[in-house]
């Protein structure tokens, strides 16, 4: 799928300050591409929805139960663990500058393949995006009806700004983060320990 498939690719402009959330592991693992507090998956792994063969891509949501629907309670899973919980913080983070961003919204209705698990396409799409300068993709999450989510590349990863980094779990009494009881209660994924 490339940007001249589609009938037409608005870009949208995410202005200056805006505020993003990020699930990531507490720990990196061997490999972990960091860029300031962010740990981001290397280039080229092709794992994820938008990634990119020759750049590093990070994944955000517009709010934090998002962020918890599209990393911890997704709809293909059966069961949340509290000690994966455990091991997660959500990021919370602005933009510096203002991010120029191809618009995959209005397409998710006529193009399903937006939100499937074929990603094959939508790499290609991020790519050619990618190749004419739009800083990431805006698209609606496939994991919590009716709300956004970011993939942004390389070069706008280093304009975010951390504004808290919070655990998922509380360390001292065990409670989890709101937005993970949240996303638990609204998926009604069992949690076991």
């Amino acid at each position: 799928m490339r940007l001249t498939d589609l009938q037409y690719a608005p870009d949208c402009q995410l202005p200056a300050h805006s505020v993003l959330y990020r699930i990531q592991r507490i720990r990196s693992r061997p490999g972990t591409v960091s860029i300031g507090v962010l740990r981001l998956l290397p280039a080229g792994l092709m794992v994820g929805r938008f990634d990119l063969s020759t750049a590093v891509a990070g994944y955000f949501a517009e709010t934090a139960e998002t962020a918890i629907y599209e990393t911890l309670a997704r709809r293909e899973a059966t069961l949340l663990s509290i000690g994966t919980v455990g091991q997660r913080v959500l990021l919370s983070m602005h933009t510096t500058a203002t991010l120029n961003l191809l618009d995959l919204r209005p397409h998710a209705a006529s193009w399903p393949v937006l939100q499937s698990l074929r990603y094959a396409s939508t790499q290609m799409l991020a790519r050619d995006a990618h190749e004419h300068g739009f800083d990431g993709v805006v698209y609606r999450s496939a994991q919590q009806y009716g709300r956004d989510c970011y993939a942004l590349f390389d070069e706008a990863l280093n304009g975010l700004r951390v504004i808290s980094k919070t655990p998922l779990r509380e360390a001292q009494t065990g409670a989890l983060h709101r937005a993970v009881a949240a996303a638990v209660k609204g998926s009604q994924i069992p949690l076991t320990p």
